[in-house]
C-alpha cells in the first residue's frame, strides 16, 4: 500500500501549520549552513586570517549559484504546492519528472562556466594578489560540490511543497556529521583545500542518501522519479514563476560581490571579517527565511484549494511568530557580537571590524524579517515578479551605489554597513505596502491546470 506524504495546510490551525513546517526547515537551514560555518571556524583556527579572507572571497560565488538552486527551485515548490492543495497527484509526478531533468541540465552548464571563468570572478571581487592563487584552488573544488548540492535542492523543493520539511533534515544530519569529522583532518592534511574536500564529500553523503532512501519508499507519488522527461508547458510555467524568484536570489549575491570589493579597499582583515559577520547574518535570518518558506507554500496550497481568504491568518502569525523570535536574535547579536565572532577568529582588528558591523545592523534583522513573511505570501500566489522587482531597486540601485558612496566618505568602512541597514529598512516597507494593497490577489495567483494539458 502506498504510503501518503507531506501535510495538507488547506484545512486546521495556520500558526500550527507555520511552526509544523519553519522548525524542521530552520534545522534543516542550520545544518545546511553549517558546512560554511565549521569551514570557518576550522579554517581561522588552523590556517589563520589569509585562509579565512581567500575563503570567505570565494563565497560570494558559490552564494550566487546557491542563489540560483534556491530561486530555481521554487517554482518547483510553487507548483507541487498548488497541485498538492488540489489533489492532483499525477501532475505532480509530472512537475518531478520534468524538475529533475531540466534542473539536471542547468546545474551542469552553471557549474561548468563558473570553473571556466572562477580566476575572473575573483579579479572583479578585487581579491588581493596575497590570497589570490589560495582563493581560486579553493573555489574550483567547492565549484564541484555544488552541482551535487543543486541537485539537493530539487529534492528539498519537492519535499517542502507537499508540506514535508522534517525528511530531509535526517540527510543533513548525517552530511553535517560527516563535514564534522572530516574538517579537521582534511584541513590539517591539505589546507584551505581540504575544507572544500570535506565540503563535497559531506554534499555527496546527503544527496546520494536521500536519492537511494526515497527510491526505495513508496509514496503517493514518485519523489524521486523513475524516468526523466521534459514537458514544455511544465518547463514555461517554471521559467514563468522561477525566473523571477531566481533573479531576486541571485540579486544578493551580486550585490555581494560588488560589496566585498569595496570592503577590499580597506584590507584582508576587512574581507575576513565581513565574511565572518555575513555567517552571523545569515544565521539570525534563518528563521525567517523559513517562516516564508512556510508562508509561500501555506499560500500556495490554499490557493490550489480555493481557499484565499485563509492567507490573512498566514500573514498575522507568520508575522507574530517571526517577531518573538528575531526579537530576542537580535538583542544577543546586539548585545555580544564580539564574543559571537570570537568562535571564527581572534584576531583583534577582525574582530573590531566585525563587530561595528553587527552592532549596526542587528535590528536590521527584526526589520527585515517582516518582508520574509509578506514576501513569501506575494511569491506563494505566483507573483515572483513582484519579489524580484523590489529587491532589484534596493540592492542595485540603492545598497550597492550607497555603499560605494558612503565608503569614500569619512566614515569609512561604515558607511557600507550603513548601506545595507538603509536597505533592510526599504525593502521591507515596498514589500509591505505591496502586501496590504491586496494586488497579489489577482487571477494569476490561481493555478489553472489547463496549462500543462
Amino acid at each position: 500500500m502506498e504510503k501518503a506524504t507531506g501535510n495538507d495546510f488547506t484545512t486546521g490551525d495556520i500558526k500550527k501549520h507555520i511552526l509544523k513546517f519553519a522548525i524542521p526547515m530552520t534545522i534543516g537551514l542550520f545544518l545546511t549552513m553549517g558546512y560554511t560555518i565549521i569551514n570557518t571556524i576550522w579554517i581561522g583556527n588552523l590556517l589563520g586570517k589569509d585562509a579565512m579572507a581567500a575563503s570567505s572571497v570565494s563565497f560570494p560565488i558559490i552564494f550566487i549559484l546557491i542563489s540560483i538552486a534556491s530561486g530555481s527551485t521554487t517554482s518547483v515548490s510553487i507548483l507541487v504546492s498548488r497541485n498538492y492543495g488540489a489533489k492532483n497527484l499525477k501532475m505532480i509526478n509530472k512537475v518531478i519528472e520534468t524538475a529533475f531533468s531540466i534542473f539536471s541540465i542547468i546545474a551542469g552548464i552553471l557549474i561548468a562556466l563558473a570553473l571556466i571563468f572562477r580566476n575572473e570572478l575573483l579579479v572583479l571581487m578585487g581579491t588581493p594578489n596575497d590570497i589570490f592563487n589560495m582563493a581560486s584552488s579553493y573555489l574550483s573544488i567547492l565549484l564541484l560540490a555544488a552541482f551535487i548540492n543543486y541537485l539537493y535542492y530539487v529534492i528539498n523543493a519537492i519535499l517542502s511543497g507537499m508540506g514535508d520539511t522534517k525528511t530531509s533534515v535526517v540527510f543533513l544530519v548525517l552530511s553535517t556529521i560527516a563535514n564534522a569529522i572530516l574538517d579537521p583532518i582534511l584541513i590539517t592534511a591539505y589546507g584551505l583545500n581540504g575544507a572544500a574536500v570535506a565540503s563535497l564529500i559531506s554534499g555527496a553523503v546527503a544527496t546520494i542518501s536521500a536519492i537511494i532512501y526515497l527510491r526505495k519508499k513508496k509514496f503517493e507519488v514518485n519523489i524521486i522519479p523513475k524516468r526523466l522527461t521534459i514537458n514544455k508547458k511544465i518547463v514555461y510555467d517554471m521559467l514563468k514563476l522561477g525566473m523571477p524568484s531566481t533573479i531576486q536570489q541571485c540579486l544578493m549575491p551580486i550585490s555581494l560581490i560588488f560589496i566585498t570589493s569595496f570592503i577590499s579597499r580597506f584590507g584582508s582583515d576587512a574581507i575576513a571579517a565581513y565574511g565572518a559577520a555575513s555567517k552571523v547574518d545569515y544565521l539570525a535570518l534563518m528563521p525567517s527565511m523559513s517562516v516564508g518558506a512556510a508562508a509561500s507554500v501555506i499560500t500556495g496550497q490554499n490557493i490550489g484549494g480555493n481557499k484565499m481568504e485563509r492567507v490573512t491568518e498566514v500573514f498575522k502569525w507568520g508575522i507574530i511568530i517571526i517577531l518573538s523570535v528575531i526579537a530576542l536574535i537580535s538583542i544577543v547579536v546586539g548585545f555580544f557580537p564580539k564574543e559571537i565572532l570570537m568562535a571564527f577568529a581572534k584576531d583583534s582588528e577582525m574582530l573590531a571590524i566585525g563587530t561595528s558591523y553587527l552592532r549596526i545592523n542587528a535590528i536590521g534583522y527584526l526589520i527585515f524579517s517582516i518582508s520574509f513573511v509578506t514576501n513569501g505570501i506575494i511569491n506563494g500566489s505566483g507573483k515572483t515578479l513582484v519579489t524580484m522587482t523590489i529587491s532589484a531597486v534596493s540592492l542595485l540601485i540603492i545598497r550597492i551605489p550607497l555603499s560605494d558612496f558612503l565608503s569614500e566618505t569619512s566614515i569609512g568602512i561604515t558607511g557600507i554597513w550603513e548601506a545595507i541597514m538603509i536597505t533592510y529598512i526599504f525593502s521591507t516597507m515596498c514589500s509591505m505596502i505591496y502586501y496590504l494593497s491586496g494586488k497579489y490577489k489577482g487571477k494569476s495567483a490561481v493555478y489553472e491546470e489547463k496549462a500543462f494539458s
